[in-house]
């Protein structure tokens, strides 16, 4: 792990224990959780929701941690509220017996952390280990958590997909830009762009004067930018939580060599691939894109976090589409179920959906494929909730494709980064993943409260 990823990340204190404040914050929730939950089952009332507008500091302390040890408190609490019923138990409270058996919960995942640490050490250049910690992955899956609370955040404003806002914005910002502009830019290629561009035509956002001419904002996209680009400020100052401004600075310094490299990993793949058209039965990302001049530099907005990521991680993934394809035959979220079905086989369900972060209809349909191509084997009682899956013979041999397929790319993604710099830049980006976290949990809040 990196700098402050500790024991149970932020607030970790030396020697490997809990730190107290969290300790205690998790305390006084699992005696709450008790408490509601005994008169709820001793009133014969449903179970009560979580309290998720009170768990925000524990799920900023916790950081990408928090579903899993939240979820490990919130059963302990109630399963130990349910034993109770019937005894004089739930008149006396939880009990000196309840709050010791939670300590050795907690201590155990600061155990479970130092086992494990050696093991997660970013596969950049900062040590290796059994599975290797690729941040491309830690950056998916924190770009999904913002995606997602973004969608019910900017919703309340006005309906866009995520690409058409990400378009006013860049307009907002930088003025008018020709479509292949944008497509460099954001890294999404020039169909997406043009689908986009005509749709933001249609609701008079934009305006251009001939089909290859500059696109730029209407009046009515500039009324409708200063109110995201508002709303955006706030999500920004949020994300950006704990994090100085010359810190900051460093941050996207950083995120321009890392983008440039991404960017050049994508232009050797694509000359290897030979190719700027999709053939038949090509479907990943990573054809039609609009090409960088040589030693051109990428428009990166600086006003916003996550602008930069989310360039990087589209470069990135375009690049890996086609390198795992050629590889592997395999496309890149196939190439991910089978990586993660790998590491620690035999892989149950719920955990193979948690680590991929998708709806189980699409998992499920992946995992169906890779069985018929027999790279997955599957076994368990009738039912994919009941299924635990390993590689084949194939699968594996794959699987090890892969890792060294990825451990490659981060390392030429991270090559030109001194180690000291490399160090903070990650530090600094756990800070964004450790507040994505708490700025979804808050959304899912509210929309759970206005749809209630």
């Amino acid at each position: 792990m990196n700098g402050q990823a500790g024991e149970l990340r932020a607030g970790s204190a030396p020697g490997g224990a809990v730190a107290p404040d969290l300790r205690q914050l998790l305390h006084d929730y699992a005696e709450r959780r008790w408490q509601a939950v005994a008169e709820s089952l001793t009133l014969g009332r449903p179970l009560p929701p979580r309290d998720l507008a009170a768990l925000g500091p524990l799920i900023t302390g916790l950081g990408p941690q928090s579903d899993e040890i939240i979820g490990i408190v919130d059963r302990f609490a109630t399963g130990a509220a349910a034993e109770s019923i019937g005894s004089t138990r739930a008149e006396d409270g939880p009990g000196a017996g309840f709050r010791t058996q939670l300590d050795m919960i907690l201590s155990g995942f600061a155990q479970l952390e130092r086992a494990t640490r050696s093991e997660e050490l970013p596969d950049s250049g900062l040590g290796e280990g059994k599975r290797p910690k690729v941040f491309q992955s830690d950056l998916w899956q924190m770009l999904h958590k913002v995606r997602e609370s973004a969608e019910l955040s900017y919703a309340r404003e006005i309906d866009l997909v995520e690409l058409d806002r990400r378009i006013i914005f860049l307009l907002h910002s930088r003025g008018p830009l020709v479509p292949a502009g944008l497509s460099a830019a954001i890294g999404v290629d020039k169909a997406q762009v043009s689908r986009s561009v005509k749709r933001l035509l249609e609701l008079k956002m934009v305006q251009r004067e001939q089909i290859r001419s500059p696109v730029a904002l209407s009046r009515k996209g500039e009324v409708l930018a200063d109110k995201l680009v508002r709303l955006a400020e706030l999500r920004n100052r949020e994300l950006s939580f704990d994090i100085g401004d010359r810190e900051l600075s460093e941050f996207f310094s950083v995120m321009e060599i890392l983008l440039d490299r991404a960017v050049q990993l994508y232009e050797q793949e694509r000359e290897i691939a030979g190719k700027t058209e999709p053939t038949e039965g090509d479907n990943e990302p990573g054809y039609g894109a609009e090409p960088r001049r040589s030693g051109e530099p990428i428009v990166i907005d600086r006003s916003r976090i996550v602008s930069p990521l989310l360039t990087l991680s589209a470069y990135f993934s375009r690049s890996g589409a086609l390198a795992f394809k050629r590889k592997t035959g395999l496309s890149n979220f196939e190439a991910w179920v089978v990586s993660e079905i790998s590491y620690d086989p035999p892989t149950d369900w719920a955990r193979l959906v948690n680590a991929l972060e998708r709806d189980h209809s699409q998992a499920g349909r992946t995992v169906n494929q890779l069985i018929k191509k027999g790279l997955v084997l599957r076994e368990g009682r009738p039912g994919r909730r009941h299924g635990k899956f390993s590689p084949s013979g194939e699968g594996q041999r794959l699987f090890d494709i892969i890792v060294a397929t990825s451990r490659k790319r981060s390392e030429f993604l991270m090559a030109p980064i001194p180690r000291d710099r490399l160090v903070a830049f990650l530090e600094t980006f756990e800070k964004i993943r450790r507040n994505a976290s708490a700025q979804l949990e808050r959304e899912r809040a509210f929309e759970e409260f206005e749809s209630g």
